[in-house]
Order: C-alpha cells, then sequence, then structure tokens
C-alpha cells in the first residue's frame, strides 16, 4: 500500500511539473535569454552601429504580377535607424524608412505617394520609434532598449505556428496604441523569430440599418519572419528576413510580400553623417 500511494504521489508529479514550469516563466526571463541568444552582453555593448546588406523580392501574393527585385540595406547607431530599398519596379523604385532619434519618416517612393510598407509605417510611426521593424537586425532592437522607449512585456502563453513551438510575449508601447503586437521566440534558444501586429476596424454604418448588413470590419496583419540565423563577429544574426502584409475589408483581401536574403554584414563602421537624416532626399 505504501509503495502504491508513493507511485501515485510521482505520477501526480509528473503531470503538474510541466504546467508548474510553464507558470513560472516570467517576461523577464525570456528577455534575458533573448539577448543572451544575440551575444554576450560585452559583445553586445561593443556594437556602436551595425549594417546588414543583401537580396530583396517583392511580389503580390493575391494577385498575379510579376515580382520586383532588388537590393536592401539596414543601417543602425544607438537607437537611430535606416531601412532602404532600392528595386526594378517603374511603380515602387525605392523605399526609405528613417528614425533619426527624435523623428521618424517615411519617405515618398513616387511623387506625392508612399508605399504600402510607408503607409503602414506612418500610421504607426512606433514600429520605427520603438524599432520594432527588422528586430535584432538593428543595434535599435526594441528589446534591447526597452529602458529607452520604457515599453511594457506580457508573458502570454507557448504557441504553435506550423508545428513549432514559442515562447509568445506580448508589447505595450509607451502611450498604448490600436495595434495588438505580439512577439515569437524560439522554446529551446530563445532567438527572436517572429513578430505580428494586427488591428481589426468596426464596419461602416449605414443610413438605414439594412445597409449596415452590407459593411465589413477591416482586418489589417503584418508579419515579420526569420530564419537563417548565423554568427557576424560574435553576434548571432538571422540572415533571411519576410514581410507579409495583409488587409481584408469591404473591397476583398490583399496580401503583399517582402523577402530579404542578408549576405553582408559590418559593425562598427564611419558612417555618413547623413545617413540618418529624415530631410534627406
Amino acid at each position: 500500500m505504501k509503495t502504491f500511494k508513493l507511485f501515485a504521489g510521482l505520477l501526480l508529479l509528473a503531470v503538474f511539473a510541466v504546467p508548474a514550469f510553464a507558470q513560472k516563466m516570467k517576461a523577464e526571463d525570456v528577455l534575458a535569454k533573448h539577448l543572451d541568444s544575440i551575444g554576450t552582453a560585452e559583445v553586445r555593448a561593443s556594437v556602436r552601429n551595425q549594417m546588414a546588406v543583401g537580396d530583396v523580392v517583392f511580389k503580390f501574393i493575391s494577385s498575379k504580377s510579376q515580382p520586383a527585385e532588388g537590393r536592401v540595406v539596414m543601417v543602425s547607431e544607438g537607437v537611430k535607424y535606416f531601412f532602404g530599398m532600392n528595386l526594378n519596379a517603374a511603380d515602387y523604385p525605392t523605399e526609405r524608412l528613417v528614425f533619426d532619434g527624435k523623428k521618424s519618416k517615411a519617405a515618398f517612393t513616387l511623387t506625392n505617394r508612399r508605399s504600402i510598407l510607408g503607409d503602414f509605417v506612418t500610421a504607426n510611426d512606433l514600429l520605427l520609434e520603438d524599432s520594432l521593424l527588422g528586430g535584432t537586425l538593428s543595434t535599435s532592437w526594441a528589446l534591447a532598449n526597452l529602458a529607452t522607449n520604457k515599453a511594457k512585456l506580457s508573458y502570454e502563453d507557448i504557441k504553435e505556428v506550423d508545428g513549432k513551438s514559442y515562447h509568445v510575449l506580448g508589447y505595450s508601447p509607451k502611450g498604448g496604441g490600436d495595434l495588438t503586437i505580439r512577439l515569437f521566440f524560439d522554446k529551446d534558444n530563445f532567438r527572436h523569430v517572429r513578430t505580428e501586429y494586427k488591428r481589426t476596424s468596426s464596419a461602416g454604418i449605414g443610413l438605414r440599418a439594412e445597409d449596415s448588413s452590407r459593411f465589413r470590419e477591416t482586418r489589417l496583419a503584418l508579419t515579420e519572419t526569420f530564419g537563417d540565423f548565423k554568427a557576424e563577429r560574435g553576434i548571432t544574426l538571422p540572415h533571411t528576413y519576410t514581410l507579409n502584409y495583409t488587409i481584408s475589408g469591404q473591397n476583398g483581401t490583399s496580401e503583399v510580400e517582402w523577402k530579404f536574403n542578408f549576405t553582408q554584414f559590418a559593425f562598427n563602421q564611419a558612417l555618413d553623417a547623413k545617413t540618418f537624416e529624415t530631410d534627406a532626399k
């Protein structure tokens, strides 16, 4: 009988061990392990600026059109940030997203017109000002600068995406906002592999009750995914990066995608003073 009670007790411990561990995980624990996954504190502190250069392919997923190809560069120094693209498309030749440490700007790609990405960033400037966009590909990465941007993290749970398990943190910027932001980290090595930005706008109201049923709510989602992690001078960084933008509503669903492949990295370079100027042409 004593042996049976002992076995039953051990079985109960085994059953409840996983939930108990999950409850002990905190946002601060994930954050600390994540920063260590990038590099040691000493190596991270030694990086004054960082540059990533590579190729980009842009295409409309929701319609048949010829993909545009080009080059991409991401440069950061402290909290300053530059994200630029040159593409072989007449209607989308360039992209320039800049944060000079005080204000952000998405430049026009054509006369008086921004790209889809530029419009999204302009409407949600915290992506640049908190340095969420691009993740660890910049020194200004939001989670490395929480003391500056004063955002709050909350541990949500372990969730599955495409059959893989991730620790998920909720990100609440200082001052709030209408975007729901979730950060995903590899369950085993705590690398940042995904960020989701979502917003839902209520359906419009018609002049008559029967008209209102024709309106649909608008759902917007921007998803970043990161992969092919490799060490570059002691800093572990993603070498592939995908941006997927989807909007669905009254006019149906539109989806576009940018795929980046970074092949060159440089650190602590002598940067041009105009790199982070928001008024630069």
